[in-house]
């Protein structure tokens, strides 16, 4: 796998005190990379930063306080951003909500967190991106499942939770696809990745973060074959903001059975999510919401 020496090189991690996204930032700062923790708990930042130090002693972390679901926290979070970025891994998201579930400013809470949050992040830290710049949207095999409808992105809906979770990751990685046509030919690059079928029992273990008895860990083990760990399910992410191989408009994921697990690989999105038209329409409909504009 191709994995540069990230020295000198400036990575935010949304949602990096758990799950994919605190493997994302142990990972990067095995690397050398200056990692920026973008987290809504400054309890929980503390307790990951305090696990990746465990790992990686010199490491160099920076946490920034940073809550998706408040578009005024999000323009506090990126005012306070003083130094270049060179990726930005757009991976904080709500997994389950109910329909009344909101944002503090009205919005759904998945759509809201997982999407609008995002890119309300992106377009206020564009003066803060290197020119060079990767942006990193982390997909979800649902998204194949989901049905965009940009005139309704903020639409109350009914049914499963799980397929409106989808409808919020697709909404993110249209964006990220979308955002790659609007940088052609500027130098910087937007793409997306998802980490397949990950679980906790398969994980390694890291105190206050990731635990498990022994037994769940033992029953785990003849699943592995089918699924991977969280920090396994990490690597095409961090493949997509860091490997040379890695460009604009790709969509990376595990290689193996359904995209469950196995080695970084480029993967097929839905044409709904690659749609130009959509993913306009989608651009609009999300500035409207959100009162947040690129300044190009």
């Amino acid at each position: 796998m191709d994995a540069p020496d990230l020295r000198g090189r400036t990575i935010l991690v949304t949602g990096a005190n758990a799950g994919i996204g605190y493997w994302c930032v142990e990972k990067l700062a095995s690397r050398g990379a200056r990692v920026l923790l973008g987290c809504r708990s400054a309890e929980r930042a503390a307790t990951a930063v305090a696990a990746v130090q465990g790992h990686v002693p010199d490491a160099d972390l920076r946490v920034l306080p940073l809550d998706l679901g408040s578009l005024d926290g999000i323009a506090r979070a990126a005012s306070a951003v003083d130094e270049s970025i060179d990726a930005v891994i757009c991976n904080a998201g709500v997994k389950a909500a109910t329909p009344e579930a909101r944002t503090t400013d009205g919005l759904d809470l998945m759509v809201g967190t997982n999407f609008l949050g995002h890119l309300a992040l992106i377009a206020q830290l564009d003066p803060m991106l290197a020119a060079d710049a990767r942006v990193v949207a982390v997909g979800s095999l649902a998204h194949r499942f989901a049905a965009l409808d940009p005139a309704r992105i903020t639409a109350p809906w009914r049914g499963s939770s799980l397929r409106q979770y989808g409808r919020s990751k697709a909404a993110l990685m249209a964006f990220a696809f979308e955002l790659d046509r609007r940088w052609s030919g500027t130098g910087r690059s937007a793409l997306c990745a998802h980490p397949g079928y990950a679980v906790d029992p398969l994980t390694a273990e890291r105190p206050g973060l990731v635990t498990g008895s022994r037994l769940m860990r033992a029953l785990a083990v003849p699943t592995r074959v089918i699924v991977q760990g969280k920090d396994d399910g990490a690597r095409p992410i961090v493949h997509a903001a860091t490997a040379t191989d890695a460009a604009s408009g790709d969509y990376w994921g595990p290689g193996g059975l359904l995209e469950f697990r196995g080695a970084p690989t480029r993967v097929v999105a839905s044409d709904a999510v690659r749609s130009p038209a959509t993913g306009a329409a989608l651009w609009s409909a999300a500035e409207a919401a959100t009162g947040v504009r690129f300044a190009s």
